[in-house]
């Protein structure tokens, strides 16, 4: 009942979040309107927004115009739903030991959604979600820790997001040093000629990737600004050791996130509006899922590691 309980309240969060997909990165209210179909523009009332059922029983279709609601907000909303019952069945199966820890992590979980989402469409990660996030983890601490202990629990959750936050600014911060180093590098080498001979073959491949470092410069970055404040906020939640244990699958699961990009390149019009290369890829989705799952792993520690 527990687990089919939070289950309905990831469902609920999945619907909502479709709303601040779609509006937040437009400027415009989360709350108000509410939620309306875009073919005829009628407002859709409590009973037809049933996350994922309301979908179902109406066949994907919009109960007045017929115009078909995108697979997509149902996908959006089953997604949440699950999340929220593994939240649920983790907890009664007792696979966490601390309630903090595992609130933290529920709520990174889910705010990751819209996050991951916005971040992948539209190259920005919302201040205001990753506010959200770290107040979610402060009353998490406050809330959920003995009375004798929550001063503690406040100060080790501050503690966590500053040092994630910290950290990954570092990395964004040498990162930017260190491509702007090999640009000059590349420049300084490819403006005394390249030889026909050198276009062939793995010399050519040698060359290519010469040829990209020499794009690289100050401006370049390895993290973004916003993936340090995701850093906070995912410190805050999970702890700042899921944090450093995450970076190595968040770069493998980057990796395979440039391999799709690389053969489904952006439309070319989308990428001058964003400004950015057409095989580019965010960072953020992949660092929220190498968060998430280094903090699984790490849920009750290890030997010899800080928990």
């Amino acid at each position: 009942m527990f687990v089919a309980l939070c289950a309905a309240v990831g469902g609920a969060f999945g619907s909502f979040f479709n709303v601040v997909v779609w509006r937040l990165p437009r400027g415009e209210s989360v709350v108000h309107p509410g939620s309306r179909c875009p073919g005829c523009g009628r407002a859709i009332p409590f009973y037809r927004n049933i996350p994922v059922v309301s979908w179902l029983l109406q066949r994907g279709k919009c109960a007045w115009c017929a115009r078909p609601i995108p697979l997509f907000y149902v996908l959006v909303e089953a997604f949440c739903a699950l999340i929220g019952a593994f939240c649920g069945w983790s907890w009664t199966a007792g696979l966490w030991t601390d309630p903090v820890k595992a609130a933290g992590w529920a709520i990174f979980a889910m705010l990751s959604v819209p996050i991951a989402l916005i971040d992948w469409e539209h190259f920005e990660i919302p201040d205001s979600l990753v506010v959200v996030s770290g107040i979610g983890a402060v009353l998490a601490a406050i809330g959920l820790s003995p009375i004798d202990s929550r001063a503690e629990a406040l100060l080790d959750t501050l503690q966590d997001g500053l040092l994630a936050a910290g950290f990954l600014y570092a990395i964004h911060f040498t990162g930017r040093v260190a491509l702007g180093a090999l640009g000059v590098l590349a420049r300084a080498v490819l403006v005394r000629g390249i030889r026909w001979e050198w276009r062939r073959g793995w010399r050519r491949d040698l060359l290519l990737v010469g040829l990209r470092w020499a794009r690289f410069d100050t401006e370049m970055e390895a993290l973004g600004l916003g993936d340090v404040s995701l850093g906070l906020a995912a410190g805050a939640c999970l702890g700042f050791p899921a944090i450093l244990a995450g970076l190595a699958p968040a770069a493998g699961l980057g990796a395979l996130g440039y391999l799709f990009r690389k053969s489904h390149p952006l439309h070319q019009a989308r990428a001058q509006e964003l400004g950015i290369d057409p095989q580019a890829i965010p960072f953020g989705p992949f660092l929220c899922a190498g968060f998430l799952l280094a903090a699984w792993v790490l849920r009750d520690g290890l030997p010899g590691l800080v928990p």
